[in-house]
């Protein structure tokens, strides 16, 4: 497929008019062939994920997270980030990047999270009364029956496979029905989830006054971490992309997103 049809394929499932202003969306890297064979869905650029798209000859790699987010001065070989660019142009592998704005689209991460965990009557965040038009990224749903916070945890551990213990603010028999999410670093959101009712409001990321201001409001509050959230990113986009381009393109699931957290 040319390369321009494969953009234009993301972004009928990532419109980059929905990224927020500071997100660097889009293309990365454009080298190589005009055309691509096969492409590896990845949540970020690792030296794993690199070698890993060289082993499975993948020409394009498709990330959440962009491997440019903030601007640099020159591309140091000696620096993380240079380091990568340069393997990736050598490579003749380009890199498109779906961040903000597959967390904002219908059936990007907050929505297939929300699917996840079974809430019911999914919608979207009610802005400020003076900023009607204003965007918020994340959605609001109903579990499918009232749930302990307790019981919310081990939902979310099981759906999302993790492993270890998560921070909570709240009492553990909390009794929970609404629930409001952001897949990511949405600590920014504890007042939006409050505004909005929510009785458990849960995203990664989440910093001391972000929690303390969750206590003082009243609302639970689960910080399950950013790759916890959105690991996800790789299984929903790949799908999403595989119905798009059928056996044009050989669409390839990452297998070497990791968090980069250890807990001891």
């Amino acid at each position: 497929m040319l390369k321009s049809k494969l953009i234009q394929n993301i972004e009928k499932i990532a419109p980059p008019n929905l990224a927020l202003d500071w997100d660097n969306t889009g293309v990365q890297i454009d080298v190589g062939e005009d055309t691509v064979k096969r492409a590896l869905v990845a949540l970020e650029i690792t030296d794993a994920v690199i070698r890993e798209a060289q082993t499975v000859s993948a020409d394009y790699i498709i990330t959440h997270h962009p491997l440019l987010f903030h601007k640099i001065q020159r591309v140091d070989g000696h620096s993380v980030t240079g380091s990568q660019i340069i393997r990736l142009i050598r490579a003749g592998i380009s890199v498109y990047s779906a961040h903000t704005s597959f967390d904002a689209v219908y059936g990007g991460n907050n929505d297939y999270l929300a699917e996840l965990l079974d809430l019911r009557k999914i919608r979207r965040f009610q802005p400020k009364n003076e900023t009607p038009d204003q965007e918020i990224i994340g959605k609001i749903g109903d579990l499918s029956r009232e749930m302990s916070l307790a019981e919310v945890c081990a939902l979310l551990q099981e759906r999302l496979e993790i492993r270890h213990s998560l921070p909570v603010v709240g009492n553990p028999e909390s009794r929970i029905q609404k629930v409001g999410l952001c897949t990511g670093g949405g600590g920014d959101m504890i007042e939006d989830a409050v505004r909005n009712a929510c009785s458990l409001f849960i995203t990664g990321d989440v910093r001391h006054h972000e929690a303390l201001l969750a206590e003082e409001s009243g609302i639970c509050l689960i910080n399950a971490g950013h790759f916890g959230t959105e690991w996800i990113f790789v299984k929903n986009f790949a799908g999403r992309l595989k119905t798009a381009v059928g056996d044009v393109v050989e669409v390839v699931e990452s297998r070497m997103g990791k968090d980069p957290f250890r807990y001891l």
